[in-house]
């Protein structure tokens, strides 16, 4: 099965002092605006009337940035691979950290989300017969006299601290396609450069371990 990128979030937690003064000015937020919203292609900027966070827009909803300490968070549509997309949000976050004088941080999270595309173009039946392994009718005590579908969450932890967790479930804005979320949780202490190795980490487990997964019940067709 076809697993297609479309999206890539990235955040990690700022490490600021209470003592440390205001380290979120407008001042720094529009000299942030104005070194990567040229190179990201970002439309909007919208700031919070005190001045101490900000929202950067995009072309689509997946892409933007938000500066709302501790929370530094970029978001990434993917139109040209992950790998790609990950660089981008590394870019941006540095610019971010560089222009806010902020050199510490923990807890990265990184998200990917995919399209898979299914043979028979119902996502929904895929993932209750094949992966649920319930027909509707098995489920008829939840059905409220109309449709019904299901999906799957599972958590893994690694041997090395991460915490990946994996929702599968159909796109119900278009049942040719299923929809794949992983969350990838890195506790402690991070560096940025680190974003572009933890997400290609996360990118390798879901194009590995989940796509054999998939391709596992598709096989049971």
């Amino acid at each position: 099965m076809e697993l297609i990128p479309k999206a890539l979030v990235v955040g990690v937690f700022a490490a600021v002092q209470p003592t440390a003064g205001q380290p979120v000015t407008s001042e720094k937020l529009n000299r942030i605006w104005a070194e990567v919203a040229p190179r990201h292609g970002y439309r909007q900027l919208q700031l919070a009337p005190d001045g101490s966070a900000a929202q950067f827009f995009g072309a689509t909803p997946e892409d933007g940035a938000t500066i709302q300490l501790p929370l530094i968070q970029v978001r990434e549509s993917i139109t040209y691979g992950a790998s790609n997309a990950a660089d981008e949000a590394q870019d941006i976050l540095k610019a971010i950290a560089t222009n806010l004088g902020i050199n510490q941080f923990f807890n990265l999270g990184i998200k990917h989300i995919f399209h898979v595309t299914v043979a028979d173009n119902d996502a929904r039946g895929f993932v209750m017969r094949r992966l649920v392994g319930k027909e509707e009718a098995d489920l008829e005590r939840l059905q409220r006299g109309g449709s019904l579908w299901s999906g799957l969450k599972y958590g893994v932890t690694g041997a090395d601290g991460a915490q990946y967790t994996l929702v599968v479930e159909p796109f119900l804005a278009d049942n040719r396609f299923i929809f794949v979320d992983l969350d990838a949780a890195f506790p402690g202490p991070v560096s940025l450069d680190a974003v572009k190795d933890r997400a290609r980490d996360a990118e390798q487990y879901a194009s590995g371990a989940v796509k054999e997964y998939l391709d596992n019940a598709e096989g049971t067709l």
